[in-house]
């Protein structure tokens, strides 16, 4: 697997996540990083990543030039080019890997995306699938995979291994991270996008932390429950509570449009409308 690098995107206001998340990587994943030869990239801005504990793996930080913050698809652009793997395992600063990384699986996929130079991505849905459906989803070994259809989301951001030649492809220099999420699905759709992308459904492979339908990080603040506090307790990762704070799942769902809005001025709310326009090819 020396052909896969570990991609974390982040931005240096979420500093205080990278501790945390490197060290739960390390915890069950740093082995097979290790024995298979994985290189490990975070993606920020401008401040560079130490690590606080001896972690099994190198994180190579790729930041930036130049002191203007750049638009994410740009940035990350810039992160593929640096990077000479083919195939990209994507995940964000917030996907907390909570159980053993299983790389058989990791093993199977490339192999099969080796084989089959259409496919685009495998998209790793089993933790989102098993809390959203707890009373019937069942944990198996069983590789259960279906092929994203014409409608599904393409872009969607799971923790997804990429083809990084597609990725670079389907990328659109002056997107966010979620209007390529969006605007990357639909002109997946609307140009009937022919590189196939398959949803794993079971076993989670990558599993991550994933409480209530939300990740451990909603709305810039960490989500105050139990099971996340007693998991980083439990395995004694670092995170620095004070930084961000926490919310409840309950202010979180209070949370509506117009306090969205209230985060931008009128020319940043233009240039993003014009943006979408612009994402439409």
């Amino acid at each position: 697997m020396n052909n896969l690098a570990i991609v974390m995107s982040s931005c240096d206001i979420y500093e205080d996540l990278w501790e945390p998340f490197f060290e739960c990587l390390d915890v069950f994943g740093g082995e097979g990083i290790e024995q298979n030869h994985i290189s490990v990239y975070l993606n920020t801005e401008h401040k560079e990543f130490v690590p606080k504990k001896k972690l099994k793996f190198t994180v190579k930080t790729i930041t930036q030039k130049g002191d203007k913050i750049l638009p994410w698809s740009k940035r990350f652009i810039d992160v593929l080019h640096h990077i000479s793997e083919d195939y990209i395992f994507l995940v964000l600063d917030d996907f907390f890997v909570c159980d053993y990384i299983q790389w058989d699986y990791f093993a199977r996929i490339l192999k099969r995306m080796n084989e089959d130079s259409s496919i685009a991505s495998f998209q790793m849905c089993g933790t989102r699938t098993r809390n959203s459906n707890p009373d019937t989803y069942k944990i198996t070994e069983e590789f259960e995979l279906d092929i994203m259809g014409k409608e599904g989301w393409k872009t969607h951001f799971v923790p997804t291994i990429w083809r990084k030649s597609v990725l670079l492809k389907w990328l659109r220099s002056w997107e966010s991270i979620w209007a390529f999420e969006e605007c990357g699905s639909k002109r997946a759709r609307r140009w009937n996008y022919p590189e196939k992308v398959y949803v794993v459904s079971a076993p989670p492979i990558y599993d991550y932390l994933w409480i209530k339908d939300c990740s451990a990080v909603i709305n810039g603040k960490w989500l105050a429950e139990k099971e996340l506090l007693e998991f980083f307790e439990k395995y004694k990762i670092n995170v620095d509570w004070t930084k961000r704070g926490k919310m409840t799942w309950e202010e979180y769902q209070a949370i509506t449009m117009k306090d969205v809005l209230k985060k931008y001025t009128v020319k940043q709310i233009i240039v993003k409308s014009f943006n979408r326009v612009r994402s439409f090819f």
